[in-house]
Formats: C-alpha cells, structure tokens, sequence
C-alpha cells in the first residue's frame, strides 16, 4: 500500500509542478523565448524527446520541474574569443552547426577553427558570425553525442524583452496553479453539490461512524433528536449540540415505519489530538476510552502530540487531567471533560489514565504536552472541538451555488498559507519545526486518499493553490523574488546588474536548498518517531 501511494503522491506532484511549469513555458513562447528544456524532477534525464527547439524530458529525481529558457540567468557566452571548435555548414555556405567537442568522432572530417572574432547576440537583429562565417539564427549548439541546444540570439532571450512580457513569463506558472485550483475546486463542488438543508433525508452515513455503527443508514429520514423536533437538516446540528449528554436519542422514519435509536455522539478534540472511542452501550461510552493514532500511509499510523508527546495510546482511558500548572481535576464523564476542553485556549495539559498491559490496568500519568489555541486552529479552518454522528444531508445540483461554492474553496484554500505564515511569526505554537516536507506531503496524499476521491480531489487543489502562493512571495530565486526586480526595473527604468542579480538568486536559492534540507531532516525525524 505504501508503495501505492508514493506512486500517487508522484504522481499528483507531476500534475501540480507541470501546470505550473507550463504556465512558465506558454508565456515565455508567446513572448518568442527560446525555451530549451521542460522537465519534470531533478538530476540525470532518464528520458528526454527533443520536440521542435525544446527538450521534453522526465528527470531522476521526481521532486519538482524546470521550464529552461535561454538567457534567464543572463549567463555568461559559452564561447569566446581564443575557444576553439567546429562547424558545419548549410548550403548556402552559413553555419548551421557549432560543434564543441572537437574530438567527436562524428565530426572527425571537419577543421578544427579557432575563434578570433564571434558575435551570437546579434544585438538590433545585426548579423551573427564566427570569425568569417555568417551564422543562422537558429543554428545548433552541439555539446557532445547526446546534447545539443538551439543559439538564442537578442531577439530570442529572456532578458532581452520588454518588463511586461518578462512579467507574464514570471507569473505565468503561479497564475496556471491558482487556475488549475479553481478548476479542481469548480469540478469538485459540483460533485458536491448544494446541500438540500430543507430536508431531513440523510444522504450519506459514514463508515466506523457513531451513526453507521448503530445501523442508521442513507435513506432515513430524522423526526426528532432527544427533545429537538427536526424540521430541517440544520436543526440536526442544534440539537447535537445543545443536549449536553454524549447519548443521544434519535427517532427515524425508514420506509414509513419510525424506530428510535440511541447512539452515542463522537468528540474530536483538535485542540489537544484526542478523539473519543466508538462504544455502543452505557457501560463502555461512560469510560473516557480515547485514539489518538489512526491509518497513515508510513510507519502504519499518523500520531498525534497526545501520542507522541504524552505517550497516550488508543484504549487508554483518561481519570484525571492537568491543565497547565494546576492542580489533577477528576474527569467523571465526557461532558466533564468537553467542559475542561472547550475553557482551554492554548497551553499545555497532562493526564492520568488505566492502561490494560497484560490483562492487568495499570494507573499511568502522561507527558505534557501542547494544547493548540483557537487561533492556530482557526486559521487552519478547524474548530477546537467537533461533536459528532458522521452523518450529512443530500444534495442537489445548483449551478451557480456550485461556482460560488468552487471559489470558496479557492478563497479559503489560499488564506490558509497567508494564516500559517504569519503564525510562524507571530505565535509560539508554531515555529519551523512544525513544518513539513516531502513525507508529510506524502502522508496527508495518503489520508485524503484514504478518505475517498472528493477528499483526494480537494488535496491537489490545496496543493496547486499553495504551490502557487509561495512562487509568488518576493523571494529571490522563487518568481516573486524576479517580478520583484521586474517591478524595481518598471519604476527605475534601469535593469539590476546581471552579476549582482545573479549573486542575489544563487544566495538564496542555496539558503532555500539548506532550509529545505532541514525541513526534510526534520520530516525523517517525525518518521522515525512514527516507526517507533
């Protein structure tokens, strides 16, 4: 299964990395840049088709993509005076081929010339030339057996066209993330649709659920919850939450019969990384029994800071709890604890608990760990705390209801980054080591996989839409770092020094590499802990 799913996380991370990547290439064509290269991954090709002037290729290392365009870097001429290399000549006696290992054995025949004179800029459209032979605008670079690239004269190179048109080049790859979100968001919430919220019908139990483990099913329609009259699907939510009691009474109509049932309500506390166990009788949903581990794609589990930092575990039953520096509370039933739960904003809590070892309870206390506060969660778009059946209404197809919905999606999925970033500044919760990498990318892939398509759908978008997001932040060597000297360039009429621009990007694309490193280090660390 893990095998599967890093096959699909490579899988989506190609789709998000080159729709970005041709939203670099579309623009940059339309501008008349030669693009050299479009690749998906990192380090040695492993495949490469040269289509028209560009090199398609799949690359060793499957963590990212690059759109070559010639004259980017405004590097420095691969030849000059004093060089030495080969031509080969067109008909009309110019040169059409510049061979740069002179001891190629495919151009064994050819005179080895040695450059006194080279002009392959041809600044104003003036004529390109080696020593005395003209050469074509679209000659060939031939670097060895396996490699050759097309010449990029003025008219051909990035840093030679106009403020505007390096700007589209530049936004164009976040601009096609932010539009494949969309796109992604629009589709999924028409599969959604618009919930029917006049109706008691339910439309959908899910499974391991309280609802689904005490046999309600999709079909059935709610009269009434405890001493709530159910008139619509939002009086569900209101008397979920309004009866204190984890029990809850529900009475529906199935094929015209009415049966009253009791289920026993599931908290999620978000704010701590515990979730009630699901138990059916007075007897067991009287204990405080928790999980605070559940399916993930490595180490077999995803761990919460209630596992991982307290040493809880699932079937452990919680007695006492300590919040900061206070004194132990006895905790006597779940509303006592939801109570305790929802007057936390933030610090740290310990516990006392019946552990089974060995068919013997064992009466434990737990690390401390972090509570998170309701900032962090909101800005993540989670509340502290859920109370619920695992139940939700039909739906219907409304078309514009469903385009609003899609930008909805795309308008909280691009907030999120914005929330995180100021948090990583501004709170204590969270700093850099909270962050994740590739294998927490890979993990989430997994439990939104596990959550079926609509979830996975939502996971590409959020990804798309953040990738887009973060190339956009003023950060040399990412494209807001480029549109933020393209806009000094727009206001000053004056282009930054190619070497001092160079200098800037290569700096901090090193610093980024290190920063990445460490997330990643920080990624196995946490895995190491998972396997544990």
């Amino acid at each position: 299964m893990v095998v599967l799913y890093i096959l699909l996380f490579i899988l989506i991370l190609g789709i998000v990395v080159c729709f970005h990547e041709f939203g670099h290439y579309f623009f940059a064509k339309k501008a008349g840049i030669l693009v050299t290269e479009f690749a998906f991954g990192m380090g040695p090709k492993l495949l490469s088709k040269k289509r028209g002037e560009t090199y398609w290729s799949i690359r060793a290392l499957p963590i990212g993509g690059f759109c070559a365009m010639s004259g980017e870097d405004r590097e420095e001429a691969v030849l000059k005076v004093g060089d030495e290399c080969k031509l080969v000549l067109d008909e009309n006696n110019r040169v059409e081929k510049i061979i740069l290992k002179t001891d190629s054995p495919n151009y064994a025949d050819l005179p080895i010339i040695k450059i006194e004179k080279i002009d392959l800029f041809g600044e104003k459209m003036s004529p390109l030339y080696i020593n005395e032979y003209e050469v074509n605008r679209d000659a060939i670079m031939v670097y060895n057996e396996k490699e050759e690239v097309q010449i990029a004269p003025e008219e051909r190179a990035f840093f030679s066209k106009s403020v505007w048109q390096r700007f589209l080049v530049c936004v164009g790859g976040p601009f096609n993330n932010i539009l494949l979100a969309l796109i992604i968001f629009l589709l999924l919430a028409f599969i959604e649709g618009v919930p029917n919220i006049n109706s008691t019908i339910i439309g959908e139990v899910s499974k391991g659920t309280p609802a689904d483990l005490v046999g309600i099913k999709a079909g059935d329609k709610v009269l009434k919850i405890g001493d709530y009259t159910i008139n619509n699907f939002n009086d569900i939510h209101d008397a979920i939450y309004g009866t204190d009691s984890r029990k809850l009474s529900i009475t529906i109509e199935r094929d015209g019969v009415e049966e009253t049932v009791s289920v026993y309500a599931q908290y999620y506390f978000q704010n701590m990384g515990i979730v009630s166990e699901q138990k059916t009788t007075d007897e067991d949903a009287d204990k405080l029994i928790i999980i605070c581990e559940s399916d993930a794609a490595l180490g077999g589990t995803n761990k919460t800071k209630a596992y991982q930092d307290g040493g809880l575990r699932n079937g452990d039953e919680l007695t006492y709890i300590k919040v900061n520096d206070g004194e132990y509370k006895e905790l006597k039933s779940w509303e006592d604890f939801l109570k305790q739960a929802e007057e936390m904003d933030g610090g740290y809590v310990q516990f006392k608990y019946n552990r089974i070892v060995d068919g013997v309870q064992e009466n434990l206390e737990s690390g401390k760990f972090q509570v998170y506060s309701d900032e962090l969660l909101e800005s993540q778009g989670y509340p502290s705390v859920v109370k619920q059946l695992g139940i939700s209404s039909t739906t219907h197809i409304e078309f514009f209801a469903c385009i609003g919905n899609g930008f909805k999606y795309l308008w909280k999925s691009a907030t999120i980054i914005f929330s995180t970033l100021k948090l990583l500044f501004t709170s204590k919760e969270v700093g850099v080591n909270d962050m994740g990498g590739f294998i927490t990318i890979l993990n989430q892939t997994a439990n939104y996989a596990s959550g079926g398509f609509a979830n996975l759908l939502y996971w590409v978008g959020l990804l798309s839409v953040n990738l887009g997001i973060v190339n956009l932040l003023p950060i040399p060597a990412l494209d807001g770092g480029r549109i933020l000297f393209l806009f000094i360039e727009g206001i000053t009429h004056k282009k930054l020094p190619a070497k001092v621009e160079n200098i800037i990007i290569n700096v901090v694309f090193w610093l980024l590499l290190a920063f990445i490193g460490y997330i990643l280090l920080q990624d196995i660390l946490r895995l190491i802990i998972q396997l544990k």
